[in-house]
C-alpha cells in the first residue's frame, strides 16, 4: 500500500515557477512514498499541428528549455511513475503520421534523461487507475471514467477540473474519480490560445493513501 503524490500537468517549460516548491510541501505534509506525474510533462509546442506562436523559440531551443525545466523536477523526484500525456506524444504522433517507426525514436527516458522515471500510458496502484485523461470530457472527466470502469480513477489533462466524486458499485465498494488540476503558468506564450477563456487553470495536486483515501491540495497564487 502506498502514499501517492499525484503531480498535475507541467507542460515544461511552461510550468508555474512556484509549483515545484508547492508539490514538495505537499509531499512533506502527507509523507508520501511514491510519486506519479499525471501526464503532459512537456508541452512540445514546436512540433504541434497548430498555428505557430511567433513569440516562442524554435524547436531546438524549446527542447533545451524543456530539458532544463524537467531536470529540476528530476532532482526533486528522482524516482517516479510518469503517465504519457497527449502533449508528450506529439513527437511520436507526428512520426507515425509520416510513416516513421518508433524504433527510430528515442525513448522518453532517453529523450529527457530520466533513468529513474518509468513512463507508460497508465498505471494501476492499490486498485486505482492513473491515466492522463484525454478522451474523457464533461465537468467531471475522471468520475466518468470511474463510473464506466467501476474502478477509482485519477486523471489530469483538463486544467480547469479539480474535484473528487464518489460512486458505489454493485459490490457495495465505493469508487472515486479525481481530477488534480495542473501546474501550468497560463501567462506563458504556449497558452496564448486560452487568453479569452473564462475558465482558467486550477493549480494543485493530489494525494491518494492506500488506494482508498484521496485528497486535493490547491495552490493559491
Amino acid at each position: 500500500m502506498a502514499r501517492t503524490l499525484v503531480i498535475g500537468d507541467l507542460h515544461c517549460p511552461a510550468v508555474h515557477q512556484d509549483y515545484l516548491a508547492f508539490c514538495k510541501s505537499v509531499q512533506k505534509k502527507f509523507k508520501t512514498d511514491q510519486t506519479i506525474f499525471i501526464g503532459d510533462i512537456a508541452d512540445n509546442e514546436a512540433v504541434s499541428n497548430y498555428e505557430k506562436n511567433p513569440e516562442l523559440p524554435g524547436g531546438k531551443q524549446m527542447y533545451m528549455d524543456t530539458l532544463e525545466s524537467i531536470n529540476q523536477w528530476k532532482k526533486a523526484f528522482p524516482k517516479a511513475l510518469v503517465v504519457i500525456g497527449n502533449h508528450d506524444k506529439r513527437i511520436h504522433n507526428k512520426a507515425s503520421k509520416h510513416g516513421i517507426s518508433p524504433l527510430y525514436l528515442k525513448s522518453y527516458q532517453d529523450l529527457y534523461d530520466t533513468p529513474g522515471w518509468e513512463w507508460d500510458i497508465s498505471f494501476a496502484v492499490d486498485g486505482v487507475m492513473y491515466v492522463h485523461g484525454d478522451g474523457w470530457a464533461s465537468e467531471y472527466p475522471a468520475f466518468n471514467a470511474a463510473k464506466a470502469s467501476l474502478q477509482s480513477v485519477v486523471s489530469g489533462h483538463s486544467h480547469t477540473k479539480f474535484s473528487i466524486n464518489w460512486i458505489k458499485g454493485p459490490n457495495n465498494r465505493p469508487y472515486f474519480g479525481m481530477n488534480v488540476g495542473s501546474g501550468v503558468d497560463i501567462t506563458h506564450p504556449v497558452f496564448r490560445y486560452s487568453t479569452p477563456h473564462l475558465k482558467k487553470a486550477i493549480l494543485g495536486c493530489g494525494v491518494v493513501i492506500d488506494g482508498k483515501n484521496p485528497y486535493l491540495e490547491i495552490m493559491h497564487e
